[in-house]
């Protein structure tokens, strides 16, 4: 039997498909950052020009389409509490954090975003408490721990505090995946909104860049490092495009999911960029965590 949108019962091919996709780019993240913190970049400047750059190629898109940006008083409160605590907490906190500890550490730490969005979620009545779902978090959470438990992950006792810092990153996401669903302007495009919120952290990152003097002026010169930020921004742009998609068409808690796929793939773009090995506990996680999300997906199947 198929459901309006040609899928089989209880499988959601679309919102899965994007969900992977989201998965491997915001994945890329810690890579991403790693390569441009240890560049000397600091992290008000790499996610200025991520998000500046990102929000020029999205409003071209808008430009081009002819798609209006609302700029109603409920549509800029959106934007900049996705910007500020969606980008610029989660990124520069992760752009900090992944200067001083492993990039696997970032990525698994990533993983309580799907929790954590869930429990908000929750709280503000957005969703109730469906067991199956519940467990599939629970069960999502237990495989991606698979990846740093048996050995740990932290070169020595002493980056703790930067370790526990790192964890402003799955609240800034929690907070924006909830509050798309829960503040969305009615009506409103998803490039529209990608765009807008792009320039929304933008300044906030401007901001911080010009209190603590460490913007980067980026026409100075064109290298390697460059080149990284243009790639990175292009991620992010698409990225923030299936973010909005995944949203209006699947919900804000399914969105959380997608950390449980950012742990994943951030390790794996580690092993292919910066050459880390690999163990029988990576394999476990992979197998344990798709468990955990085939079971969030059938909750909310079951649940509609």
């Amino acid at each position: 039997m198929r459901n309006g949108n040609g899928a089989r019962s209880g499988i959601r091919w679309l919102p899965l498909v994007m969900l992977i996709g989201l998965g491997a780019l915001w994945g890329g993240n810690p890579s991403f950052s790693k390569a441009l913190v240890t560049s000397d970049l600091s992290p008000a400047a790499v996610v200025f020009w991520q998000t500046f750059i990102a929000g020029v190629l999205l409003g071209a898109v808008c430009l081009f389409r002819g798609i209006r940006i609302p700029l109603t008083r409920r549509a800029i409160i959106y934007y900049f509490v996705i910007g500020l605590m969606g980008i610029d907490v989660a990124y520069m906190t992760l752009v900090f954090v992944v200067g001083h500890v492993p990039a696997g550490y970032a990525s698994v730490v990533i993983l309580l975003s799907p929790v954590l969005t869930y429990l908000i979620a929750v709280m503000v009545r957005l969703e109730t408490v469906n067991p199956m779902r519940a467990i599939g978090i629970m069960i999502g959470f237990a495989g991606a721990g698979l990846l740093v438990f048996p050995q740990g992950s932290l070169p020595s006792p002493e980056l703790l505090p930067i370790a526990l810092l790192a964890f402003l990153t799955p609240v800034g996401y929690a907070v924006a995946n909830v509050y798309s669903e829960w503040g969305r302007p009615e009506g409103a495009d998803n490039i529209a909104l990608a765009t807008a919120t792009m320039f929304a952290a933008a300044i906030g990152a401007a901001v911080v860049g010009a209190v603590d003097g460490t913007f980067h002026p980026i026409w100075a010169e064109t290298g390697q490092r460059e080149l990284i930020l243009f790639a990175y921004a292009a991620a992010t742009g698409i990225a923030f495009l299936l973010f909005y998609k995944i949203v209006s068409s699947a919900g804000a808690v399914y969105l959380g999911q997608v950390g449980y796929l950012v742990t994943l793939f951030g390790v794996g773009w580690g092993i292919l960029f910066f050459d880390e090995s690999t163990t029988i506990w990576l394999w476990a996680a992979v197998v344990v965590v798709g468990i955990g999300v085939a079971l969030v997906n059938l909750g909310k199947a079951k649940a509609g």
